[in-house]
């Protein structure tokens, strides 16, 4: 009996090796064996297979020649009314990122619903930090003039993106009367939102697919739904001006809201099916729906990080899924992990239990 269990003993190590061997190179660092990644799954997606993977993360910023200066730089002032400042940092001409997204510079004419004139500004989009030991991050900032509101918008170069899972770490600041978004946009009927409005409680996120109303100016009930923001690991809820996970998934016929990994709403009405780009923005235009900012007020929207997992309309995911990813813990760990790791952690740990059982069991027939 003895030596029936060392037998087993010994094929119970040699599978524990293979398989530490085998996690050893589930991470797909630069040195990894493991073949890269040719799709992604987000976490909560339901296993949706996605080709395409970008993460930008403002916290590493700190040690960047071209983020030397991270001091804020002044609010558009009332004879800056035509939107051609110049961007605030060269991150935002040249890189991944100033390749990927592009401040835009429009503005928007008043009208009876919207009467408030606004102009979006490049200076308005810039790398600060809360103090000298504090992460990097990203602002976008609103502020109101006496005869225009100035915004900002950032803008995906990409305008074919056809289903995805965006999570943004994300926080809102300042006076009421502005509307703080992520969202895609096709159209103002092919638009699917997270968005904060800073007249709502700081509980209050507002989730919605497009279009609002109908064409005869009639509010649809199921386009919008106020959602609640939880904390963090609580069921306390939270505060749009703290740090909160937000994720917005896109998928066929559907799309769901999550706050801090939590799923808090999903909709068939409205899904977008058309090729589209995401925008990032803040900005108010006096009409109902963002308020009317005072004179002197101002908001923020500040971003530590964004993650895209995402399909174009010339991607086919399916055969070439020959390698999924997972982006579960990108915030922590940049690089993308092999789907499947805990399961070889998993499988590990069992294997041990079976390892120290059989050795137990061996030296009771000593």
């Amino acid at each position: 009996m003895f030596i029936i269990n060392s037998v087993r003993l010994l094929l119970l190590l040699r599978l524990l090796a293979d398989a530490q061997i085998s996690s050893a190179a589930l991470p797909l660092d630069p040195n990894s064996t493991v073949p890269a990644c040719s799709c992604y799954q987000a976490p909560e997606s339901n296993g949706a297979l996605f080709l395409n993977h970008q993460f930008f993360d403002f916290r590493a910023l700190a040690n960047e020649t071209f983020a030397s200066s991270l001091t804020a730089p002044d609010p558009i002032n009332d004879d800056q009314d035509e939107g051609i400042e110049h961007t605030t940092s060269p991150f935002f001409d040249r890189g991944l990122f100033g390749d990927y997204f592009v401040p835009a510079s429009w503005n928007k004419s008043a009208s009876e619903a919207a009467p408030t004139f606004m102009v979006n500004s490049q200076q308005n989009v810039y790398l600060t930090r809360d103090s000298p030991d504090a992460p990097v991050h990203l602002t976008l900032r609103t502020n109101r003039l006496s005869t225009f509101q100035s915004a900002s918008d950032l803008e995906t170069a990409e305008t074919a993106l056809l289903h995805a899972s965006f999570r943004i770490r994300a926080r809102v600041a300042g006076s009421p009367g502005a509307c703080a978004g992520m969202f895609t946009y096709y159209s103002d009927d092919q638009e699917s939102d997270i968005e904060i409005l800073t007249r709502d409680e700081h509980s209050v996120m507002r989730a919605t697919n497009q279009p609002g109303v109908d064409p005869q100016g009639t509010v649809i009930p199921e386009a919008s739904t106020q959602v609640t923001i939880s904390a963090p690991d609580s069921e306390v809820n939270g505060s749009w001006t703290d740090w909160n996970n937000y994720q917005l998934d896109w998928l066929p016929g559907r799309s769901e809201w999550f706050i801090n990994g939590v799923s808090k709403l999903n909709k068939t009405y409205g899904v977008p099916t058309e090729p589209s780009n995401f925008q990032l923005k803040i900005w108010s235009d006096g009409s109902a729906w963002t308020g009317n900012m005072s004179v002197g007020g101002l908001a923020t929207l500040d971003i530590e990080w964004i993650d895209m997992v995402f399909n174009t309309s010339h991607d086919t995911p399916g055969e070439s899924c020959k390698t999924v990813c997972t982006v579960e813990n990108i915030e922590d760990n940049p690089v993308p992990q092999v789907a499947g790791a805990n399961m070889h952690a998993t499988r590990i740990g069992m294997l041990w239990v079976l390892v120290l059982g059989t050795f137990w069991v061996g030296i009771g027939f000593l």
